[in-house]
């Protein structure tokens, strides 16, 4: 049976011919349905949205294909604008520069989100809540951005640290209005930077963080929506083992290998001649900085190439960038 809930999204989305959304809460009906045993029920109503869609298709004059598009989404408002911010991002897959075990997982999750119909009905439910782990600046909360892009879904950003900073009564409930939302509107959540709720900035946060950690994870297990949550952290050491397993995949960023950092320098100076880079002395200066801090210097370089009025990026150029970002590193608290 559908919840109340439920019941109101579907009625709103229709409303609104928001068609993204009101499969989302037919596909969450049905796959509470899997779930409960009832899978004859589940399957009817899922040959009934397929039909449905091939309907639409052929009145369109697609037969068998849908022209992607984005469903517009409100900003939030109220309690969830403090702590929740929603953007179509256009970034894609193609658009970070990766290594490749991170690649073709990512690869991975976007084929099991887009045959997410044809895994349910077997019983079996596609990776939807990611945490990825790595060192600041090495495209973690790029790759949520990727996610929704490749997906046409909105992004939701969730504000951790505002919820570290509440008090522990407002934050699990601020966090309960979250999870209402990821229920009842489809989309990529990104909760960035879990440290922020595993580490007390003052001894007196400590017991009240932890049960705002642990009001999160019980509300990630309970979670049977269509939507794709993904958490990041710097520190996964941080986390203790009752809080990894409520993930269905972690995924490592580690810093760019040679062959990332030359990915990293082409995506970002896309238009310039490169013709004369020695890579490998590039390579070699970037070891050790992030995706971020090499495509800050990139940019850098670039730049003075465009007040020289120089279509070319010269080696020399990229290693005082990248010099110089370093040492802006060493300083930086």
């Amino acid at each position: 049976m559908a919840t109340a809930a439920q019941v109101k999204a579907l009625v709103e989305s229709h409303s609104l011919g928001d068609d993204a959304r009101f499969r989302s809460v037919v596909l969450q009906i049905a796959e509470a349905a899997t779930r409960t045993g009832r899978t004859r029920h589940a399957e009817e109503v899922r040959a009934l949205l397929d039909a449905g869609r091939t309907g639409a298709h052929r009145s369109a004059g697609a037969p068998g294909a849908v022209a992607a598009r984005p469903v517009p989404v409100a900003q939030p408002r109220g309690e969830l604008a403090q702590v929740l911010t929603v953007q179509q991002p256009p970034t894609r897959l193609a658009d970070v520069a990766l290594g490749g075990e991170v690649m073709g997982r990512l690869h991975r999750v976007l084929a099991e989100q887009r045959r997410a119909e044809a895994l349910l009905a077997r019983g079996f439910d596609p990776v939807r809540r990611l945490l990825l782990t790595g060192p600041p600046g090495t495209g973690k909360s790029l790759t949520a951005e990727a996610l929704a892009g490749e997906l046409l879904l909105p992004l939701f950003s969730v504000r951790l640290d505002a919820l570290a900073d509440a008090p522990a009564d407002d934050s699990a409930a601020r966090l309960r209005l979250v999870f209402d939302l990821v229920a009842q509107t489809r989309g990529v959540y990104l909760f960035d930077d879990l440290d922020a709720l595993a580490e007390p900035t003052a001894p007196e946060r400590g017991a009240g963080l932890r049960d705002v950690l642990r009001a999160f994870t019980a509300l990630l297990e309970q979670d049977t929506s269509t939507s794709v949550l993904v958490a990041t952290t710097c520190r996964p050491q941080l986390l203790e083992r009752w809080v990894l397993r409520r993930f269905d995949a972690l995924l490592d960023y580690p810093l760019p290998t040679t062959g990332v950092v030359h990915e990293v320098v082409l995506r970002r100076l896309r238009g310039f001649d490169l013709s004369a880079v020695e890579w490998p002395r590039v390579a070699s200066t970037a070891s050790g900085m992030s995706h971020e801090e090499v495509s800050a210097a990139a940019e850098s370089a670039a730049k003075q190439s465009i007040l020289q009025g120089d279509r070319h990026v010269e080696t020399t150029a990229l290693l005082a960038a990248l010099r110089e970002r370093r040492q802006m590193l060493k300083m930086a608290p």
